[in-house]
């Protein structure tokens, strides 16, 4: 049985419930575990911190709670030596 991906689980649950997820935390820090918030915070360090604690390092996701789809995409650029 293959093994569940808790933080593909935690993206795909922002993704789905973001807008509403913006009217609640809009700029805090969400400490994620699977398919659900656990807390929200100021900080991602604050936010971090809290998530090794209760569930060990790499076990949780940290999202920033912001709309758009900045909130979980990001542009790779190529690195051009010149």
């Amino acid at each position: 049985m293959a093994k569940t991906n808790i933080h593909k689980l935690a993206l795909n649950y922002f993704i789905k419930c973001q807008k509403e997820l913006c009217k609640k935390y809009n700029g805090k820090e969400l400490l994620m575990h699977g398919a659900k918030v656990i807390g929200a915070y100021d900080s991602f360090h604050e936010a971090a911190a809290n998530g090794r604690r209760l569930f060990g390092s790499g076990n949780f996701s940290v999202q920033e709670c912001i709309p758009g789809e900045e909130a979980y995409t990001v542009d790779i650029q190529p690195l051009v030596l010149a």
